[in-house]
């Protein structure tokens, strides 16, 4: 799969172009879902031809064409579980394809470059109209960039790919209303990657906006007094935060959007739902307009047993979210007992499922702080861990031991010395490197002291949303233990996790490492340029100083840097070019251990999948990672339930 996936890579903006052509096959005879016919027939809509674009996106189906009707039932565990609704929507201008090889134009008609790849050009899809019935136009990019992007209030430091190689922002600029160019002074080979990736995920902002709507929220455009006033209102400090809620479709069902479904309510209500959007630019081969499915529904559950439970039960209607892999026994019992679901597995590229990510700039501790940036302080750690206990006690026997680098059949697999490296249970080899490091001392109760006579005290902070990490991190914290650094698990919501890796509070944390098949484009977790939002919590402090120009945070060390070099040449070089990259890239991240990993290659990270047996369209495989927006990669457009 991903040999053709490199392959894609270099010729992504030829395949964009085809795919859009293929709009012109449509009937010129479009069918609505019978839910809007009533407003249509009373004039609150206009009818369905009015509501399309000249080209719609035309959606392949799975099975068969569908029918429609029907509410999705879902979970989520509350507003920090956003991300929830963005892999369902996934409302990009370009989306990955259902196998990860390809991106392909969604909101967007296609794209192409010049020969250099300095230069991209975006079409847009003529007649394409937000959810309110506003056209969407060109305006709607320019408006991202010149008042989003290059608004210092709101975009602090330039994203990576928006770079030219002096730092400077890329030129954006209107061709016309339904043509947008992009202008480089270098080459960039993965622009269309990027460009899948700038959907609004982890609460950023998305490359288009509705303008129309957003600029009686900015200073632009409207007086001071005004804002001011807004701001007031909602109990908001700065005109930031106001324009940021408003912006964001999860949190404002006002926000008008371009994705298949419109939020109603919120993702801090109980209940988060989503309904059709009649301007959806989507039909399937027979000129049926997209959605099939009228609502999505997301029901909030406490804590992830309540979800599982409900799972168990046949609650839902398509979820993998959540889905706890230990779960996958009685799952599969209850699909023969009851027959309400089947279970499918989706496997993933590689990483690692439950990775120990080390703060190499923790400072609260001093003494600590200094330990996790030694890298053979974090070898010695690496030894410490017995993975074939995490193995069978938590992963079901399935899966390798290994660090967070990709699957052995991807190209950019670094080699099994890289993979397996620091893997081997070695207690006597961690306890002599840890003596090494002048940890001799020792209190009582066996911990190893530190050079101030404290005890070395680690913690470990566990958010328990895709799997069974409370369990690998008690695991984990026993094995520390045993070699003289006493572990403490500290179980906490997502929120409260993800503010205290921003503010640089974490010492270690456990997540899954599920960016390896694509290390140099959206969030990927390799590059401190990215948010520690989007990355794990190996030195939010590199972050503070590379968005800074150095006037805050720490300096990166060299192995750091290296990596951001190969990223920056990975962006500028062709498939071959990109493999060598990111070869020595993870042959980096594994020598070093900014994050230790534990077991991979199974399933555990939203892998088990539950889907109700009247829904179809739904593939049996597909590719599996985050910057798909799994499941929104498989054109969650095209499911629907069989009557």
């Amino acid at each position: 799969m991903f040999t053709r996936f490199a392959a894609a890579l270099a010729a992504c903006c030829f395949l964009a172009l085809a795919q859009a052509g293929s709009a012109t096959a449509q009937s010129s005879r479009y069918h609505e879902a019978p839910a809007l016919a009533d407003q249509v027939k009373a004039g609150k809509l206009p009818p369905v031809e009015q509501r399309l674009p000249e080209q719609p996106l035309v959606v392949p189906v799975i099975e068969k064409v569908g029918e429609y009707g029907g509410v999705w039932r879902r979970a989520f565990l509350g507003p920090a579980d956003a991300n929830n609704y963005v892999r369902v929507v996934y409302d990009g201008l370009f989306r990955f394809s259902p196998s990860g090889a390809a991106i392909e134009p969604k909101i967007a008609l296609g794209a192409k470059s010049s020969p250099d790849y300095k230069v991209w050009t975006i079409l847009l899809r003529k007649g394409a109209r937000w959810s309110d019935g506003t056209p969407f136009t060109a305006d709607d990019i320019l408006f991202w960039y010149k008042d989003i992007l290059l608004n210092k209030d709101l975009m602090p430091s330039l994203p990576t790919w928006m770079r030219n190689s002096d730092g400077s922002a890329a030129k954006v600029e209107k061709v016309d209303d339904y043509t947008v160019q992009f202008t480089y002074d270098r080459p960039s080979t993965m622009f269309l990657s990027e460009v899948a990736n700038q959907d609004g995920a982890d609460q950023s902002y998305a490359m288009f906006q509705p303008a129309h709507y957003l600029k009686q929220f900015h200073p632009s455009y409207t007086s001071k007094e005004d804002i001011d006033r807004m701001v007031k209102a909602a109990s908001f400090r700065t005109w930031t935060e106001l324009f940021a809620s408003k912006a964001t479709p999860f949190m404002n069902p006002e926000r008008p959007t371009m994705a298949a479904w419109m939020s109603v309510t919120r993702v801090s209500d109980p209940v988060f739902t989503l309904k059709r959007n009649p301007y959806y630019i989507g039909v399937d081969k027979d000129g049926n307009q997209l959605p099939y499915i009228d609502e999505v529904r997301f029901t909030y559950f406490a804590d992830q047993q309540a979800l599982n439970l409900a799972a168990i039960a046949g609650d839902f209607d398509m979820q993998a979210r959540h889905i706890l892999m230990t779960n996958y026994p009685v799952l599969k019992d209850q699909e023969k007992q009851t027959g309400k679901y089947h279970v499918m597995i989706w496997p993933t590229f590689g990483g690692s499922d439950a990775v120990i990510a080390i703060n190499t700039t923790y400072t609260a501790d001093p003494e600590i702080g200094k330990l996790l940036a030694t890298k053979d302080f974090r070898i010695a750690l690496s030894y410490a861990i017995n993975r074939d206990e995490i193995k069978e006690s938590v992963f079901l026997g399935l899966g390798e031991a290994r660090q967070a680098v990709p699957a052995p059949s991807h190209p950019y697999y670094p080699g099994k010395e890289w993979a397996d490296k620091y893997t081997e249970y070695n207690p006597d080899l961690a306890n002599k490197m840890l003596d090494t490091l002048g940890l001799t001392k020792r209190d009582p109760q066996g911990t190893r002291l530190m050079e101030n006579g404290k005890p070395a005290t680690i913690e470990i902070s566990v958010v328990p949303a895709f799997g069974a990490w409370p369990d690998v991190a008690q695991l984990v914290a026993r094995n520390w233990g045993a070699v003289g650094i006493k572990t403490v698990v500290q179980i906490r919501e997502r929120a409260l996790h993800q503010n205290m890796r921003l503010a640089n509070q974490l010492m270690t944390e456990i997540w899954n490492e599920d960016t390896t098949a694509y290390p140099f484009t959206g969030g990927a977790k390799f590059d401190p340029r990215n948010s520690p939002l989007q990355t794990l919590t190996m030195g939010p402090l590199y972050y503070r100083w590379l968005s800074s120009n150095g006037k805050e945070g720490v300096e990166p060390p060299e192995p750091l840097k290296r990596i951001m070099q190969l990223i920056d040449t990975a962006r500028s070089v062709g498939p071959d070019g990109q493999v060598k990259a990111a070869q020595e890239l993870f042959r980096i991240w594994a020598d070093n251990l900014y994050e230790i990993g534990t077991v991979g290659l199974t399933p555990m990270v939203q892998g088990v999948v539950v889907v109700n047996s009247k829904m179809h369209n739904v593939p049996t495989t597909i590719g599996n990672d985050w910057p798909l927006r799994t499941p929104g990669n498989a054109r969650t457009e095209q499911f629907f339930f069989a009557k």
